[in-house]
């Protein structure tokens, strides 16, 4: 896959599921293999090429509901198909091709016919997976024009070629009769001479076939690229089924819409588990959006879930939501734990320091999109609500849209957008200990099963809920730690009051 920093690192792509999502395509030809490795983003001045892709998986999959028979049949022609090009990078600086290459290029074109009038039966008006016809080639390379699947140095390339030959198959036919070893040994001589002068009118055959073929190279490319292009397209719009993906509006302003937004790979995860993803739904706009929670509350699955279809949505991708609008964006990034720099001495703080800076650079340059994963958790609590803090001001103020997670209280501004996730905000806490209680060795998947992922809008000074410390509660810490906690919080709550006087 090629890496675009601008879009997401090899790593952080892999941490939110396109990884996955790439290795779910279920891609069949080499050609096809090509177009998928070469996906990116489309750029903001591409905005009518991206609204066409999406287009054209509407119309792939319209017609795909309509006849899987006839898909079927396309499916099995296009696992049959081999890769060619070296072959015609050959032909194209005029070496010769050898049998089997010729072979290949024929067995190309007899399935390109074959395609080619399956594609024309979908009656999809896709100009880019529309085979050209290959009949000039196939009667190049199948001058008895019987359309069958072998290849080799015809007779009826060459009048002298076909007196060669049955003078070989005389001279084999005198040996076979022949007695007298003496005489079946010059005769044998004789046949090799005969060999010698059809190898060399083969060679001159491959040669006139191998120049006229360089005339026909623009078709064979053309159908090498729309047979990509048509594995490709098919392979999104299978995907697409498979988990529900619809087709997004590109929005011009910077603005991200989700309703029921879903992470194919945690819901396989999830699924695998007998367990349920609950779906995303927000609103966001440039400036900061501050996603509050305590731990294991969901808001990196959430960061996660955003980010990868964003990405999807503007590399032509349908998106697995049930509703869903965004801007072409100038660059992505995605703020979690860098384990590559810090194996490579860097503390999680200091790898983050170094991607904030490329990302401030990038925010003063272009508007896109970045999403901070519980940043400065690496330094002491203190400091690190400080640095969220400047950090969320200092991004509010550029066109981008920036979405922060955080378990820190007080980060949230009065002109930014402020999600909780739900958590334990409605559970019945006696009856959830209590079923704790009486299940001790399962009591996280207990919890995580009361856990509501869900995100809510909430004003700016909304409480972020204390989730942390009734899970401590739930799960029976020590009374006396609890006691302690709660005075603490009590503290907080006072200086905070007292401060909002001021």
């Amino acid at each position: 896959m090629v890496i675009n920093i601008k879009f997401l690192t090899e790593k952080e792509r892999e941490q939110i599921g396109f990884n996955y999502i790439m290795a779910k395509l279920q891609v069949i030809t080499p050609y096809g293999k090509e177009e998928m490795k070469n996906v990116k983003p489309f750029k903001r001045e591409e905005k009518e090429k991206v609204i066409k892709e999406y287009d054209y998986i509407e119309l792939m999959r319209g017609s795909l509901e309509k006849d899987k028979e006839l898909f079927y049949k396309i499916l099995k022609i296009l696992f049959k198909i081999k890769d060619i090009r070296n072959s015609v990078k050959k032909c194209k600086t005029g070496e010769i091709l050898d049998e089997v290459e010729l072979y290949e290029i024929k067995i190309f074109c007899l399935l390109s016919e074959e395609l080619r009038t399956f594609i024309e039966r979908l009656k999809i008006d896709i100009e880019d997976i529309k085979l050209k016809s290959v009949k000039s080639i196939l009667d190049l390379l199948d001058p008895q024009k019987k359309r069958i699947a072998t290849f080799h140095i015809y007779d009826e390339y060459s009048q002298r070629l076909k007196e060669i030959r049955e003078k070989k198959r005389e001279i084999e036919r005198q040996i076979f009769l022949e007695t007298e070893k003496e005489k079946i040994e010059k005769l044998k001589e004789k046949r090799l001479e005969i060999v010698v002068l059809e190898q060399q009118e083969e060679l001159e055959v491959k040669k006139r076939i191998s120049k006229e073929l360089f005339s026909y190279i623009s078709i064979l490319e053309a159908n090498i690229k729309a047979i990509g292009r048509f594995d490709f397209l098919m392979a999104k719009t299978k995907l697409s089924m498979e988990y529900g993906g619809i087709k997004p509006k590109i929005n011009e302003d910077l603005e991200i819409n989700f309703t029921n937004v879903i992470n194919p790979q945690v819901s396989d995860i999830l699924k695998a588990q007998g367990k349920k993803f609950t779906p995303i739904s927000l609103k966001i706009k440039n400036g900061t959006t501050v996603i509050t929670g305590a731990n294991m509350g969901g808001k990196t699955v959430a960061l996660k879930t955003i980010t990868l279809n964003l990405l999807l949505g503007i590399m032509g991708f349908f998106v697995f939501a049930e509703e869903a609008s965004f801007p072409i964006v100038d660059f992505i990034h995605f703020v979690s734990e860098d384990l590559q720099s810090v194996s490579r001495g860097l503390s999680s703080f200091g790898a983050e320091v170094i991607k904030l800076k490329e990302i401030i650079e990038d925010v003063k340059k272009g508007s896109g999109f970045i999403a901070l994963d519980e940043i400065a958790r690496g330094t002491n609590p203190e400091e690190g609500l400080y640095i969220v803090k400047a950090i969320s001001k200092y991004l509010n103020s550029f066109p981008s849209i920036t979405v922060l997670a955080t378990h820190y209280d007080g980060v949230v501004e009065e002109n930014m957008i402020h999600y909780q996730v739900v958590g334990l905000k409605n559970v019945d806490f006696e009856m959830l200990k209590q079923k704790i209680s009486m299940n001790r060795s399962n009591s996280i998947e207990i919890l995580q099963e009361y856990m509501d992922y869900n995100l809510e809008r909430a004003d700016s000074f909304y409480e972020v809920p204390k989730d942390a410390l009734n899970i401590c509660r739930i799960l029976g810490l020590e009374e006396e730690v609890i006691k302690l906690a709660e005075k603490y919080y009590e503290k907080d709550v006072k200086t905070v009051k007292i401060g909002s006087k001021k």
